[in-house]
């Protein structure tokens, strides 16, 4: 197992990050948090920097402000970005749950519908398409595998038509808290391409 070091360098391995154009549905199982960051900030930097992408991040188990300031850490301008309307950074829950008291997983059509809104503002805003990146760790954790698969085998049929590419994260341990045997045939089942 490889330790990861505090640095603001992304190591080479990860910078190959696969083309993730317009109906792009990847998936991705990471064994630690370090991992995961190495992987998806990359995936970030590149998506805003190369390909002039809007950016939504979804933030899982670390939070919005956890993620804010971890991209910060490796000198990715958040705030620069998040100004001009090419990045967001939202919370899992609050992207896909509703009803604070008893949450419930929103229907799949409605999740389609805000995606497909904000690729039609990101397109409006200049940018050349949007590209989500949704961890899942705190929904798996909360119950909700069964219906994010729900969602996310709809999308891998209609992404295309939503001006977008979509990168699921999932985290290998909380999959197999969760029952799932083999999470990467699981997550692989699903999507286009694994990263």
């Amino acid at each position: 197992m490889q330790i990861a070091e505090a640095s603001t360098e992304i190591p080479n391995k990860f910078r190959e990050i696969p083309d993730l154009d317009i109906g792009t549905h990847a998936g991705y199982v990471f064994d630690s948090n370090a991992e995961k960051q190495m992987k998806l900030f990359a995936l970030c930097k590149e998506s805003v920097n190369v390909k002039n992408c809007g950016l939504l991040y979804i933030a899982g188990k670390q939070g919005v402000k956890g993620i804010r300031l971890s991209l910060i850490d490796i000198g990715f301008d958040v705030a620069s970005y998040q100004r001009n309307g090419q990045m967001r950074i939202v919370d899992s829950e609050e992207w896909y749950l509703e009803n604070v008291r008893r949450p419930q997983f929103k229907s799949v059509e409605q999740l389609e519908e805000e995606f497909r809104v904000l690729a039609t503002e990101t397109i409006a805003l200049g940018f050349s398409y949007l590209i989500v990146v949704s961890e899942t760790d705190m929904l798996v954790r909360k119950g909700f595998l069964s219906k994010y698969v729900e969602f996310d085998e709809h999308l891998s049929k209609t992404i295309r038509d939503l001006k977008a590419a979509f990168v699921c994260a999932f985290d290998r341990r909380e999959l197999l808290a969760a029952g799932i045997k083999d999470p990467t045939s699981h997550v692989s089942g699903s999507h286009t391409v694994m990263l």
